[in-house]
């Protein structure tokens, strides 16, 4: 016998946020893992009404690991040939990056005109339609929020890479990088399943979130046969990661002794970004042998946890200061 089902119905969103920017807005902030699910990439939001000359931008946030800006622009409202003029202020505003536009009800011309810009704009812009449900059980009081992907770039598949790529066969290379890291993301999420919603692409690193924008996670396969867990510490700003990254290495000898390892500190004192990492120990390519590499899948993930375990303390406290005693330290690496 079939067990009786209950029916879903829709409730107007404007029953659960009765404004748009005093109530949904700050709810999204809240709540962003729902859009990330949806959209299929993680979001690290950094802040709300940001300016983008006379216009305020709802939400803006990052790709871990990328430095790549999402801009949300939200409406409660059938979408309109206001919000859409707003997305491409924002997009030049800050060049580029992944454009997320809000809705209850699309308009057949606006998912066109989404659907167009896709396809003829530059690689490194990502636009999505999402609307947006408020479902509810009948008979129930509870009501759920449902984000549904209506428009997004490359039939689908968020652009983690260049438009040009994703047209051309996946190498053998690339390949081998993309089994590597779903493996090493399947078991990341077995242990700690809410922690990331990323998926393995045919690239030589991938990026996880901290919990603090400007600050992300990566695994990487590097030059000279290296393979590194790092700290990658970019909010755009080079003067403010130099110094987060100064405020980092007064608690170096403290954190190298809670990790019981020896780290890479790299100022990177002609780049915009800094990192700290700590290196496999042996060499270790991504053409090597299986065994070579479930070797370095065995150190990667428990290695990662120890590494994030550690570092996020000292990054959610992390006050953006300049620290005078580095000095002595910059000397000593010239």
């Amino acid at each position: 016998m079939v067990e009786k089902l209950s029916k879903l119905i829709k409730v107007n969103p404007r029953e659960v946020w009765a404004d748009e920017a005093a109530n949904f807005t700050p709810w999204l902030r809240q709540n962003i893992d729902y859009l990330a699910e949806a959209v299929g990439i993680d979001i690290q939001l950094v802040e709300s009404e940001v300016p983008v000359g006379k216009f305020k931008v709802d939400l803006i946030g990052e790709e871990p690991g990328r430095n790549r800006p999402v801009i949300i622009e939200n409406q409660l409202e059938k979408s309109d040939h206001d919000h859409l003029g707003k997305l491409l202020t924002y997009a030049a505003g800050k060049n580029g990056g992944m454009i997320i536009w809000i809705s209850p009800e699309w308009r057949h011309e606006h998912r066109l005109a989404i659907e167009w810009l896709n396809e003829n704009t530059l690689t490194d812009l990502d636009f999505f339609c999402v609307e947006l449900e408020v479902l509810q059980i009948e008979g129930s009081s509870t009501k759920a929020p449902n984000f549904k992907v209506v428009v997004a770039p490359n039939g689908g598949i968020p652009n983690r890479f260049s438009r040009s790529s994703t047209l051309r066969t996946i190498s053998e290379r690339g390949q081998r990088y993309q089994d590597y890291f779903e493996g090493v993301l399947s078991q990341i999420k077995v242990q700690q399943p809410g922690l990331t919603r990323r998926k393995a692409v045919p690239e030589s690193w991938i990026g996880l979130p901290s919990g603090k924008s400007g600050f992300g996670f990566n695994l990487a396969f590097a030059s000279h046969q290296r393979f590194r867990l790092e700290l990658y510490i970019d909010n755009g700003d080079q003067s403010a990661n130099k110094a987060n990254f100064d405020s980092l290495w007064t608690k170096k000898q403290e954190i190298e002794d809670r990790l019981g390892e020896e780290l890479d500190w790299d100022r990177l004192n002609n780049a915009q970004a800094c990192r700290i990492s700590w290196y496999y120990n042996n060499p270790v390519t991504i053409m090597d042998s299986d065994d070579k590499l479930e070797a370095l899948k065995a150190w990667t993930v428990p290695s990662f946890f120890k590494f994030r375990e550690i570092m996020r303390p000292y990054i959610l406290n992390l006050l953006v200061a300049q620290v005078d005693d580095y000095d002595e330290h910059m000397d000593e690496e010239q």
